[in-house]
């Protein structure tokens, strides 16, 4: 992007993006409730969230090698598209594996949506900048999903579950529409180098690499909790345990992304200032703890507030992360790189509404949230113990040396 400015990154990237996430918003209320229409248990609704996951998960490597082959610009319009039609086929479908079916393509479309705009972020942002940008960045896609929940549970409400699959094609075709007309490929998108083989060398060595690592790992966790908790088994406990409707698990869920919205700027200001690794410690903290508090409360207004804790923690996990792993692939080449760091949030997402989901059918609905903040506590043992501060200026001089 030569002659960048703050106009054209919001006109090309941020834009699109929240629509993107309006649309994800808007279906977020009633996923797994439409799949179970379909009559089938928890754990196989969870399914339309892990497929989705699946989906991504074998396009991410391919995606970061085509990124780096033919352009970001590219794979992003065709990644849009592929969301566009499979949200509008989601709604036709007749029965539930055809449904999956439509999912899973999806996430083939969204992975490549997904890593080709990491990887545009990627070669435009300076170190010392990125948690700011990505601040922002950040504001317009969680006023996208902060939005979207609540538009999809009244939608749920005055036209039916199956409504909310074409509110997200819509909102994909805008999405399409946009990154068409403004998207400009970056110089390294433009050298169109590499070849279309698994990266073994360079996997290998990112592996080694502790920011890297960790970073992806917090990531995992973020995509865990996103789709394990978030999309999959909180709809259903308020549905089933708390017994609200569509529309209030779409506040609900809303409110967790209003407190996201509200401290992703401070949050991008303090990854440039105090470092990577503090947010992510302490971002996980809140999300475990609020993982304990859910299964306590059945009543609108008590579990909108642990939503809210809950948006508070997830907001650090969404932004630090992929500073970290920017600030470790100095170097290396983005597509691929971010292909890498995508696979490991995917696994999260994979694996997360099948544990879940599994846990939940065999143990009831509160234990998830236990399970669940085991494992936060348990990658923030770790994080703090071994992971290493990647912001310039922050790091210990044995880092400062390894990675010149």
């Amino acid at each position: 992007m030569s002659e960048r400015s703050r106009t054209s990154d919001i006109l090309s990237i941020y834009v699109p993006s929240f629509f993107i996430f309006v649309g994800m918003g808007i279906i977020s209320p009633v996923l797994a409730i439409y799949a179970q229409s379909f009559g089938v248990s928890i754990f196989l609704a969870g399914m339309a969230i892990t497929v989705l996951s699946l989906g991504r998960l074998v396009m991410d490597f391919p995606s970061g090698l085509l990124a780096d082959m033919i352009g970001r610009r590219p794979l992003m319009i065709i990644g849009t598209a592929l969301i566009a039609i499979t949200a509008f086929l989601n709604a036709t479908a007749d029965n539930f594996w055809l449904f999956l079916f439509y999912r899973f393509v999806q996430g083939i479309g969204a992975s490549m949506w997904m890593t080709s705009r990491t990887t545009l972020l990627a070669d435009i942002l300076k170190p010392e900048e990125r948690g700011r940008v990505l601040g922002y960045f950040q504001s317009f896609q969680t006023i996208g999903m902060a939005a979207g929940p609540t538009i999809g549970g009244f939608v749920a409400t005055w036209y039916g579950e199956k409504a909310n699959f074409y509110f997200y094609a819509a909102t994909a075709v805008v999405s399409l529409i946009l990154t068409y007309l403004f998207i400009r490929e970056t110089k390294s998108g433009n050298a169109h180098g590499g070849e279309f083989t698994f990266p073994k060398d360079l996997t290998i060595r990112l592996m080694k690499n502790r920011g890297f690592l960790f970073a992806s790992i917090a990531s995992a966790i973020a995509f865990f909790i996103g789709s394990g908790i978030r999309q999959d088994i909180l709809p259903i406990y308020i549905a089933d345990v708390a017994g609200l409707s569509p529309a209030e698990i779409g506040i609900i869920l809303s409110a967790a992304t209003l407190a996201n919205l509200l401290l992703t700027i401070p949050i991008g200001y303090g990854i440039d200032l105090i470092g990577r690794k503090p947010v992510i410690v302490v971002s996980l903290v809140i999300s475990g703890f609020s993982m304990v508090l859910f299964p306590q409360f059945t009543s609108f207004l008590l579990l909108c507030g642990v939503s809210l804790i809950m948006g508070m923690g997830t907001g650090g996990i969404q932004q630090a992360p992929l500073a970290m792993a920017t600030d470790a692939t100095i170097g290396e080449p983005h597509g691929i790189s971010m292909g890498i760091f995508r696979f490991f949030g995917d696994i999260g997402s994979l694996f997360g509404p099948i544990l879940l989901g599994f846990i939940a059918d065999g143990f009831g609905l509160s234990i998830p949230f236990y399970v669940m903040s085991g494992i936060i506590f348990i990658a923030v043992a770790f994080i703090f113990l071994f992971g290493e501060e990647t912001l310039p200026g922050r790091k210990k001089p044995e880092q400062v040396k390894t990675s010149s």
